[in-house]
Parts: structure tokens; C-alpha cells; sequence
């Protein structure tokens, strides 16, 4: 089975918004930009296609989890300078965001292992990738993979500021060296016109003297589904956009006069020939088949992939055999430093928090048993969520307060403190 030889993998954008009327990608305008400083893109990318072919000739398989060290760029503007206030999102937002990102990326997500509609569950790959925050930064000093920037502007206007999050100088922060961490920028994405930009990432591709573009930007309303996370949000943005830093492209055809195609090339040859965008659910009721496969190679007509982490549908849940190839042969190849990263890392999932610590906000025992001591300032609202962000427990609070949680199950719960002017995050862990 053959598709078309020549990829032009380029700079994707993920848009995405639920109505259809909405514009749906910059790719081409993006590419049009890059290329008129960058003439040398299109064969750099052309050459990670080539590596990954020859690495994937040699019937290479990864059999170790691959683990790759994290920063989360979080760049806030005046207003919120207090962390987990609008665009300074709270430490737990981003704890949730990369626990989503690690079950999608080891097969572990909930939809496994009986998906909504078992169509293509023969062909859904496990990229056995494993995304750790950073404990130590670009001089060896302790971090807690996190940064946090105040920033001189209010959002970020996409095309026109697509990069200025990356730079010290235009409103945001350099990016650690590349070749040992996964940057990630979180802020406010503008774009003018009937348009939503989630997200976007470069392909493998940017030479060295462009390496400071390289890693995804997510808005702040779609990282992660906590926290001050869209209620549209289904956490799986970074997922999409860490697919296309990986190589991937997307299932559907982006072709702006319509028609059916093969859009996501490179290497890959098991994603069906879809015809643009499907933006619903996907059950066991989904049968959209735009395009007739026989075409394009395969051997039977197929349904199209919708619930492909490359596609814009409500509801996402799997990688291909064939991505999750591609992936690995691009960590084995243009980002091989990635993966041999020496970089210390810190895969539990949780961040240290030190916002309560302090004379005026305190929390003991913690964890605990279900009862614990919250001791804060004269009138503040102490709210306290589960890890679906739904409240369970509410109050004024005047000083010291003795708090009953023993109703609950055990597990990791979220406590907001806030106060006239501040807003205090803190987890609490309950085990009996």
C-alpha cells in the first residue's frame, strides 16, 4: 500500500471550535510566512521524512518506555499576577494536563480498554512515552519544571505574535535548550476574525539557528480540564499539538477548495482518506466515511479514523500503529536528544506547592485521614473540589477551622482560598 511519496509536513496549527462556520487552520499562511525566511524549511522537513523511513526500514521497534523531561512556559499578564488567577494558572491545572498527556501516550487513557466504538481498536498504538516535569534547570539549579512569567502584554495575537511567548524580549521567556527539554508555552492565544486557536507546534524540521521556536503553545483555557481550564476544554490539545512536534500530521484533508485526500502522509499509512473536518462525538453510532479508501491504497473502503488524537472531533482517544512509529523513529532520529536527555525529572505527577506555607495560610495534617485544620486570615471563602473540579465543600472562614472530609473517598482533592485581592491553591491528600 503506497500513499503519496512527497510530504510537506509542515508548521500545524490546532484550531478548534464547535461550530463549522469557524476558520479552521492557518497551516498554509503559517508555512507561506516561514518560508520567506526560511527558504530551507520544506527540505529540513523533507529530511526528517527520509531518516524516519530508513529507521522504520530497519523494522526498529522501541521496547523501553521513553521518558522526556518537560518545562510549562506559564506566561500570565498583569492582572493575574497572582498564580492561579485567569491566564497564572494553578499548579494543579497543570498536574492534570500532563496526566492526561501520559495516559494518551501509554494507552492508559479511560476510553482503553473498551473504547466507544471498537472500529479501529486493532489498530491503535501505544507510544509508550512518558512526559516528566524537570527538577533541575539549564544550570543544574533545582526547579520544579515550572516557570512562571509576567508578561508586558494582555494575549498573544495569532499569526502576528505566533512566537513572541518564546522570547524574553516580546512578552514572554527564552525556552530551555531544546535538545534536553520539552518546552511547553502556556498563555492567552488571540487571532482576529471567526476564529479559536487552541494550539499549535512545529513539526521536527527548524534548523539550529530556529531551535528557540521549537516546542508547543497552548492557551491557557484549553490546558488540561481543571483549574481555569474552558469547560469546552478536553485536556487533549497538548496531545494533538505534542503529535505534530513529533511529526505527526493531521488525519484530514486541509485542502481549502474541498475534496477528499490523504493529508497525514509521513510514514504513516493506516489513517483513512478523510474529506475535512468532523467536529461531534464519536460512539458506536459514527459512520462518517467521506472518502472512498480504495483509491488511496487500501485494500477495503474504511469509515473515517475521527477518534484519532489528529483529528478535531469532540471526543478523542487513540494513535495509530503507524503514528506511533513515526513518533518513535523521530525520537530515534531529528530528536534523539530529546530521548537521551540527562536531565533529572520528576514523574509523580504532582508539584510541590508552597502557596499555603506561610504565616497567614496553613494546613495540617496534610495529608491526612478525611479531618484537617485550615487556619487562614479573617474573611476569606475556603472551596474544596475534587479532581472533576466539582465542589464539594464550602465555607466563610473567620480564623481557625476544623474540616470533616471523612465522607469521602480517599484521593487528591483541591483547596481554593480566596481572599479580596488573592486566590491560594493547595492540594490535600486524603488516606485512611
Amino acid at each position: 500500500m503506497c500513499k503519496k511519496t512527497l510530504i510537506i509536513l509542515l508548521m500545524t496549527i490546532c484550531l478548534n471550535t464547535y461550530s463549522q462556520e469557524i476558520s479552521k487552520c492557518y497551516t498554509t499562511e503559517l508555512i507561506e510566512n516561514e518560508l520567506i525566511t526560511n527558504p530551507d524549511y520544506k527540505s529540513e522537513i523533507n529530511k526528517v521524512f527520509q531518516q524516519n523511513k530508513l529507521w522504520l526500514a530497519d523494522n526498529n521497534k522501541e521496547k523501553t518506555t521513553i521518558t522526556i523531561p518537560i518545562v510549562v512556559h506559564v506566561i500570565y499578564r498583569q492582572s493575574h499576577s497572582n498564580p492561579g488567577i485567569g491566564t497564572n494558572i494553578p499548579n494543579f491545572q497543570i498536574e492534570g494536563a500532563i496526566r492526561i498527556l501520559n495516559e494518551d501516550y501509554s494507552k492508559t487513557n479511560s476510553e482503553f480498554p473498551n473504547p466507544p466504538r471498537n472500529t479501529f481498536i486493532n489498530s491503535a498504538g501505544n507510544p509508550n512515552l512518558k512526559f516528566c516535569l524537570a527538577t533541575t534547570d539549564p544550570d543544574g539549579n533545582p526547579t520544579t519544571g515550572i516557570t512562571r512569567t509576567l508578561s508586558s502584554k494582555n494575549y498573544f495575537l495569532y499569526p502576528s505574535e505566533n512566537n513572541d511567548m518564546k522570547k524574553d524580549n516580546t512578552g514572554g521567556i527564552n525556552g530551555w535548550p531544546p535538545s534536553k527539554y520539552l518546552n511547553v508555552w502556556i498563555c492567552d492565544i488571540s487571532s482576529s476574525g471567526n476564529s479559536t486557536v487552541l494550539g499549535y507546534a512545529y513539526p521536527p524540521g527548524l534548523q539550529s539557528w530556529n531551535a528557540w521556536k521549537d516546542g508547543p503553545v497552548v492557551d491557557f483555557q484549553y490546558f488540561g480540564t481543571t483549574g481555569n481550564a474552558s469547560s469546552n476544554s478536553d485536556g487533549r490539545t497538548l496531545t494533538h499539538e505534542i503529535g505534530h512536534f513529533l511529526g505527526l500530521n493531521h488525519t484530514f484533508c486541509e485542502s481549502q477548495s474541498g475534496g477528499c485526500c490523504d493529508n497525514d502522509d509521513s510514514n504513516v499509512y493506516d489513517t483513512p482518506a478523510t474529506d475535512d473536518v468532523y467536529f461531534g462525538n464519536v460512539n458506536a453510532n459514527t459512520n462518517n466515511n467521506t472518502c472512498n479508501d480504495l483509491l488511496y491504497g487500501f485494500s477495503s473502503d474504511l469509515l473515517d479514523m475521527d477518534e484519532n488524537f489528529m483529528a478535531y472531533s469532540n471526543h478523542t482517544w487513540m494513535f495509530s500503529n503507524d503514528q506511533v512509529s513515526e513518533m518513535i523513529a523521530t525520537l530515534n532520529g531529528y530528536r534523539s536528544n530529546l530521548k537521551n536527555s540527562d536531565v533529572s525529572v520528576n514523574c509523580t505527577g504532582i508539584v510541590s506547592n508552597n502557596n499555603i506555607d506561610n504565616k497567614r495560610f496553613k494546613i495540617y495534617p496534610n495529608p491526612n485521614n478525611g479531618k484537617f485544620i485550615v487556619v487562614t486570615e479573617n474573611n476569606v471563602k475556603i472551596e474544596i473540589l475534587n479532581v472533576l473540579g466539582n465542589i464539594i465543600y464550602q465555607s466563610n472562614n473567620t480564623s481557625t477551622q476544623e474540616i470533616d472530609l471523612s465522607f469521602v473517598e480517599n484521593g487528591i482533592y483541591i483547596i481554593n482560598i480566596n481572599s479580596d485581592n488573592e486566590r491560594f491553591t493547595e492540594k490535600i491528600i486524603i488516606n485512611r
